[in-house]
């Protein structure tokens, strides 16, 4: 009897029920897979095979592409290899080689690359230079395809061409070994070098997922000439399917020939064939059927049998589980407790969700100023890029721009820098609209990093025309009250290492840009380097002079005159701040005999060194440099007590004595009589103010005579006198020998 009550539970045949359909959703699932058969699951793994082979003519379209772009960098590279007739320029080579090196890495199907040009014998590979002779029998050894074919083939202007793949031989000592390449030849319609790119046969289907084709079919690749490039079924006889072949049109057909069928892709990107040969129908399908169909029985009766079973074995774990549930009886469990805990795991989730999205991108900055150092990258900063910075590695290149973002010159009211974490987080906003892929990075006071990723080398050229759009836009309508300008490294391969390299070479651009250019965006390739820097010590010293005489407008006009020197030769805005620097100190010493305290010449100084670090180009460097002068024209002016300082005449003396000194000229200079000064010099220096002059300009005479082969007219101008007799009886009256005299005898004469 409790059996019998155990079978008529209702929750009991509730479970049964349950399993039992299960068991019939079986059979009706069994039921269709047997009634399509075997050739509907053919169709459909045909069709998908079809898909399959799309995507592989769509990896074939970018590989060729790549090799492409490889092609184009190379060609852009500016070092000049070879001159017009062919003469080699062996640091250019060198320098081509080395860069040749780090475009083909990005492409890992590429065995070699060889430049060559027409009139020369030597060649560039990724190894670095050898003679063409040597490289093309001991490399790639090939009965047709010999160095007499590439000298021909390359004679002549040729487009971009891809030719079959062919077994090569390279020589190792005494050994050789076999390798099946693709050539792939640039073309020279604009560029008088040849490009030769090898392709490795193996890697390069591996890299198109070549495995993933349906069992038992084959691939042909045709170029556009219908030419074989590549065929991985040595004995595929095309010509009866090539005669037929017409693609009326369209870019895909579909051939049917005895037990195969052949479907035909046309490539939109280079117009190359791609043919897929695929068995018409499955072997042996009554065999399978039958199979399928014993399988179908023996899982509705095992279905059928557990459904029994398990009903029983589940019946009170099931009654335990809604009572746990918050079910206080059999009338169904507690749902409303189950609904609120699930909320509050929810918020909980979302609220763990964006401390967890803080903490990644902390750790994505601390791994990107990690790979900023200049020690080389270690196996644990590269696990943590690819873990916190994945979104580096999805495309295969990247550029690298500095963004700083300063406060506009403008007094007392002048806006402090911006937030950096709001700025970074409108700068990833923006330019992630504007960029594929873009993160942007906080790193001093006004300056941000942001790698921009690049499917191709050839995108850095649309990625700078968007950046260079941004910043223009935002400095009109968001940020007016600053000034912002961004530095672009070349495009690198998205490499941990290179990370570094890029960072560095954007920094150095800011220094280097040209002071002429106004341009927001320092774009690396678009700079000329140039060292024609003018900073003569007499241009210097003329503008020390004036400021030592009271003169600051003149003073201003000399600077003024030697920045604008600079401006006109074009050279680089840390060349311009160095020549101001040389200006400041070269009349900062005339502090000395001022009023002004040590801490005010520091701040002076402090001052001066952050406006021309801060400089956005010559208006600025300009700027900072006419304030510095008048601030130490101002404290330069003698006061009551040091009108007549002797160290002050004493230095004025030394610095002016090949002009016309006399008398009037120093009391004038000191606000005072002639007489006055000159009892004073007297009284002061022992000696009467003419003899004291006299003595100063012979002393660099006797230097002159010894050091230099001037003549004695020329020395005399030098030093002050106006002719040379004057100058001669001078020099006899205080040494007792004539210049001339003294010029033979220099070596015993003190």
């Amino acid at each position: 009897m409790p059996k019998l009550k155990m079978i008529a539970n209702k929750g009991l045949l509730q479970i049964f029920f349950a399993l039992l359909l299960v068991a019939i959703i079986m059979f009706v699932s069994n039921y269709l897979v047997y009634k399509n058969s075997i050739t509907g699951i053919y169709n459909q793994v045909s069709e998908n095979n079809k898909l399959v082979v799309k995507n592989m003519i769509r990896d074939f379209d970018d590989s060729f592409k790549d090799i492409n772009d490889v092609i184009y960098s190379i060609q852009q590279l500016p070092y000049g290899a070879w001159s017009d007739d062919g003469t080699a320029d062996l640091h250019g080579m060198y320098m081509t080689a080395k860069d040749m090196k780090t475009i083909a890495s990005s492409t890992d199907f590429i065995e070699d690359v060889v430049v060559f040009h027409r009139g020369s014998d030597l060649a560039i590979t990724l190894n670095g230079t050898i003679r063409l002779e040597e490289l093309m029998p001991n490399r790639f050894g090939h009965p047709s395809y010999n160095l007499d074919y590439w000298k021909s083939l390359t004679r002549s202007k040729h487009p971009f061409r891809v030719l079959p793949s062919q077994w090569y031989t390279e020589k190792d000592g005494s050994a050789e070994k076999r390798r099946r390449l693709i050539p792939v030849l640039g073309s020279n319609h604009i560029y008088d070098s040849n490009i030769l790119v090898f392709l490795n046969y193996d890697k390069l289907l591996r890299h198109v997922n070549q495995e993933s084709m349906m069992k038992g079919t084959s691939l042909i690749v045709m170029d556009q000439d219908r030419n074989i490039i590549l065929n991985t079924e040595e004995n595929w006889d095309l010509v009866d399917m090539l005669y037929e072949l017409n693609f009326n049109g369209s870019p895909e057909a579909t051939l049917k020939r005895n037990d195969y069928v052949y479907n035909l892709f046309k490539s939109d990107f280079n117009g190359f064939i791609y043919i897929n040969k695929a068995p018409y129908r499955f072997a042996d399908l009554n065999a399978v059927g039958d199979a399928n169909r014993q399988i179908m029985a023996v899982a509705i009766a095992c279905a059928l049998v557990l459904s029994m079973l398990l009903s029983f074995y589940l019946y009170r774990p099931v009654q335990n589980l809604r009572k746990l549930l918050g079910g206080r009886d059999d009338k169904g469990a507690d749902y409303l407790n189950i609904r609120t805990g699930i909320v509050k795991i929810q918020e909980e989730n979302e609220s763990f969700k964006h401390q967890l999205d803080l903490f990644r991108l902390e750790m994505r900055r601390a791994a990107f100023l990690n790979a900023l150092h200049e020690s080389p990258v270690s196996r644990e900063t590269e696990l943590k890029m690819q873990r916190y910075f994945a979104e580096f590695y999805r495309e295969r290149h990247f550029v690298l721009t500095l963004i700083r973002v300063r406060p506009k010159a403008g007094g007392d009211d002048s806006p402090s820098a911006p937030a950096l974490d709001e700025t970074a987080a409108f700068l990833q906003a923006e330019l992630a609209e504007r960029l594929e892929e873009a993160y942007v990075f906080p790193l001093a006071q006004g300056t941000f990093a942001a790698t921009i990723a690049l499917k191709r080398p050839s995108d850095r050229e649309q990625a700078v025309k968007q950046l260079r759009g941004f910043l223009n836009k935002t400095m009109l309508e968001e940020w007016q009250s600053y000034f912002a300008d961004a530095a672009v490294s070349r495009s690198y391969a998205a490499e941990t290492a290179n990370v570094r390299r890029a960072y560095v070479e954007a920094a150095d651009a800011f220094a280097y840009r040209n002071v002429h250019a106004d341009d927001a965006v320092v774009d690396v390739h678009s700079i000329r380097y140039t060292w024609k820097v003018y900073a003569p010590p007499d241009e210097i010293e003329k503008a020390s002079h004036s400021l030592f005489i009271g003169n600051a407008d003149e003073s201003v006009r000399i600077a003024g005159g030697l920045l604008e020197q600079n401006m006109q030769r074009h050279v680089h805005v840390h060349q311009l701040a160095t020549v101001a620097r040389t200006v400041f100190y070269g009349l900062l010493k005339h502090v000395e005999t001022s009023d002004m305290e040590t801490k005010a010449v520091v701040a002076l100084e402090m001052e001066f060194n952050r406006s021309v670090d801060a400089a956005a180009g010559y208006e600025d460097i300009r700027d900072a440099l006419f304030r510095a002068i008048r601030v130490i024209a101002e404290a330069g002016k003698p006061g009551a007590k040091s009108k007549l300082d002797p160290t002050s005449i004493a230095q004025y003396i030394e610095r002016n004595y090949m002009g016309n000194l006399h008398l009037d000229h120093m009391a004038e200079q000191l606000e005072t009589t002639p007489k006055y000064f000159s009892n004073y010099f007297k009284k002061t220096f022992g000696v009467n103010f003419v003899e004291y002059l006299n003595k100063v300009r012979l002393a660099h005479a006797k230097e002159l005579l010894k050091n230099t082969e001037l003549s004695i007219a020329e020395i005399g101008e030098k030093t002050g006198y106006l002719n040379s007799s004057t100058f001669t009886s001078t020099f006899k009256k205080y040494y007792g020998i004539s210049p001339s005299e003294y010029r033979k005898n220099k070596q015993l004469l003190p």
